[in-house]
Formats: structure tokens, C-alpha cells, sequence
């Protein structure tokens, strides 16, 4: 006796999902048929030929890439954060950074900063991708003030 799957379609949730995490990853048309074209081997290029079951799988893996892809632009943010604050006077400056016990206490401050003088007011490690961005700004803005102190 053969046995059939029913196989079944896409559904429609799915395919605004599947669009709009494409859009917020930056693929156009074509970008978004080549790789649906290639994660179903060729059977389809688009998302309307999609199994339920591909499309779910498909979703949680974009979903995975972008998580991965916004942490790894946090963690850059934070570093670059932390480094402007070894040009803030009233931060790390002329402070070292040799130590495991330095590096704490410099990222301490930083953290003590944030939730006391930032428009956030709270830990770098608890914001957005947003809200790290404009911390950066600030820090920027008051190391070309310090940096403007220096020289004049």
C-alpha cells in the first residue's frame, strides 16, 4: 500500500512574515527569489511555492541570521562605546585596562554613567540597538569636547 503526505501549502501569515523579515534584511526581488531558489535546491524561487513546513523553517533561520547579525552590530557599539570613554576625562581616562579587575571597573563606570547621565538611564548591556547608537553619539560628542579642551 502507498502511502501519500498531504503536503500543505503556505500559509498566508507566513508569507507576510516571510516578506517582511527579506525587506528589514535588505534583499530585493531578486535577492529574495535566488535565495528561496536555492534553499528549496530549485523546486521554487518563490515564496508562494513554499510548504508550510519550508516556510517555517526558512522563517526561524532568517530570524536567526538577523538576531545574530543585530548582536554582533551591539557588541561593536559597546566596544566602541567603551573605547571613546578612554578620552572622557571624568571615565577611563588615563586609566588602564591591563587587568581583568581594570576591565570591571572601567566597564563599571561606564554602566554607572549610562544609568545616571544617559537619556536611557540604564546598564549599556540592557539597551537597544537603538539606544546604543545614541549613547555612542553622546560619547563621541563629549570626546571631541575633551579633545577640543586639550588643544585649546
Amino acid at each position: 500500500m502507498k502511502t501519500t503526505m498531504k503536503i500543505r501549502k503556505i500559509t498566508p501569515q507566513q508569507i507576510k512574515a516571510l516578506h517582511a523579515q527579506f525587506r528589514r534584511m535588505g534583499f530585493n526581488d531578486e535577492d529574495r527569489h535566488g535565495f528561496i531558489s536555492q534553499f528549496t535546491e530549485g523546486r521554487t524561487d518563490s515564496t508562494a511555492g513554499l510548504t508550510k513546513e519550508e516556510a517555517g523553517l526558512l522563517l526561524t533561520r532568517l530570524n536567526r541570521e538577523e538576531t545574530d547579525r543585530l548582536r554582533k552590530e551591539a557588541r561593536s557599539l559597546v566596544k566602541q562605546i567603551f573605547s571613546l570613554s578612554f578620552r572622557i576625562s571624568f571615565l577611563n581616562k588615563d586609566f588602564s585596562n591591563d587587568t581583568p579587575e581594570d576591565f570591571e571597573m572601567n566597564k563599571a563606570k561606564i554602566n554607572q554613567f549610562c544609568r545616571n547621565r544617559s537619556k536611557f538611564r540604564k546598564p549599556i548591556t540592557e539597551m537597544t540597538l537603538e539606544e546604543l547608537k545614541e549613547v555612542k553619539r553622546q560619547f563621541e560628542a563629549l570626546a571631541r569636547k575633551e579633545d577640543t579642551i586639550k588643544q585649546g
